[in-house]
């Protein structure tokens, strides 16, 4: 029923978009969602007359947030300072608050995910090149763009924050999915040895995070040609931005859990990070010596919570397609701590967990699913 809504309410609401005069609707489709509460549609359209000027599709989100009187969307309001900022982001055509719909630019099907996946990895890296210079305009030009209207400039990536994420975590992989039994002691031993990594994050200086910044969030344009300030990429569910570290992003792009760069690669992205960086971006990063260190402290939290969230869409909502992304979450988590000698007693304690998990994982994988880590 709830999908017949959205539809109907579509139909109603396209010749705001697009007038009837000069398209006709041919067919709305369901797409493919997230791990998200929100659903998406694409209404494609026949041209009365030929036009360049006109969209053949549009992008429909049907969103089930209640906005206060007086309050915005977050989607919106975190749109209006990334398009001050001139990042490259789905146009936003007609917002239909009574429906709870949005109009959107279509930016196609391809992700980065997916373009590796077509291309290969090598043949990819100038759109991780790309991917990597928009991160510091975020960062850096994004951050300029906020006012005190602005919902990202009133959150962070604090302690509770992160103390929030590794309780999910916990909660939703280890006992959840997992079946594993901690006594209370014994959980609260692993998360104090979290807390001097967390406190290297929280300490450096804040700028605007994208908050999911990976291969499946950035969409690769194959047909619309690209311009300076189009580029052929968009970034897309940007609506959870908040005030963090500026390699916080970063390592939810280099360290991610569905694509799976090489060292070789890894450290080629932080060299076009570091030069594509401002130098006041730069001194917000600490020193040269402490960027590989930093960033994966970074990366320890990011890819934790991040098997919280798969353990949850797995165990709570029967989604059992995120189980492959656990075992190269768990491959990122286990480089982690063999590169960095002050993890090791946090590893000798939650990393036969993170085992167990994986392991777990590639056992309940359908054949169609399994995966190479």
């Amino acid at each position: 029923m709830k999908r017949e809504t959205h539809l109907s309410a579509i139909h109603r609401s396209l010749p705001a978009v697009l007038p009837p005069s000069l398209v006709k609707p041919v067919e709305i489709v369901p797409m493919a969602g997230d791990a998200s509460t929100r659903a998406y549609y694409r209404a494609h359209v026949r041209h009365v007359t030929p036009s360049s000027l006109l969209p053949e599709s549009v992008v429909i989100m049907a969103y089930p947030d209640e906005i206060p009187p007086g309050k915005e969307l977050p989607f919106l309001n975190v749109h209006r300072y990334l398009n001050l900022a001139s990042i490259p982001i789905p146009d936003v055509l007609h917002h239909e608050p009574q429906d709870k719909l949005l109009f959107l630019e279509d930016a196609g099907d391809t992700t980065l995910e997916d373009a590796v996946k077509e291309r290969g990895k090598a043949a990819c890296m100038p759109l991780y090149e790309k991917c990597v210079e928009t991160l510091t305009r975020i960062q850096a030009d994004g951050t300029r763009a906020l006012d005190g209207s602005a919902i990202p400039a009133r959150l962070s990536f604090d302690m509770a924050k992160f103390g929030e994420e590794i309780d999910f975590f916990f909660e939703h992989a280890v006992r959840g999915y997992g079946g594993i039994s901690l006594s209370d002691s014994e959980e609260r031993a692993i998360e104090d040895l979290f807390i001097p990594f967390l406190e290297q994050t929280i300490s450096l200086p804040r700028v605007l995070a994208h908050r999911d910044y990976h291969s499946r969030n950035v969409m690769v344009l194959t047909e619309k040609p690209a311009t300076p300030k189009k580029p052929g990429i968009r970034i897309i569910d940007y609506q959870d931005a908040r005030m963090g570290s500026v390699f916080y992003d970063l390592a939810s792009l280099l360290r991610d859990s569905y694509v799976t760069l090489s060292e070789e690669e890894v450290n080629h992205l932080k060299y076009v990070w570091r030069h594509m960086a401002a130098k006041k971006l730069l001194r917000t990063s600490g020193g040269s010596g402490e960027f590989s260190e930093l960033l994966d402290a970074a990366t320890l939290q990011r890819n934790v919570k991040a098997i919280g969230t798969f353990g949850n869409q797995a165990h709570k909502h029967g989604k059992k397609l995120y189980l492959r992304f656990i075992p190269p979450t768990v491959a990122h988590l286990r480089g982690n701590f063999l590169r960095n000698p002050a993890m090791r007693p946090l590893a000798e304690k939650l990393l036969p967990i993170l085992e167990a998990l994986a392991d777990k994982a590639l056992s309940e994988m359908e054949p169609q699913e399994e995966t190479s880590s």
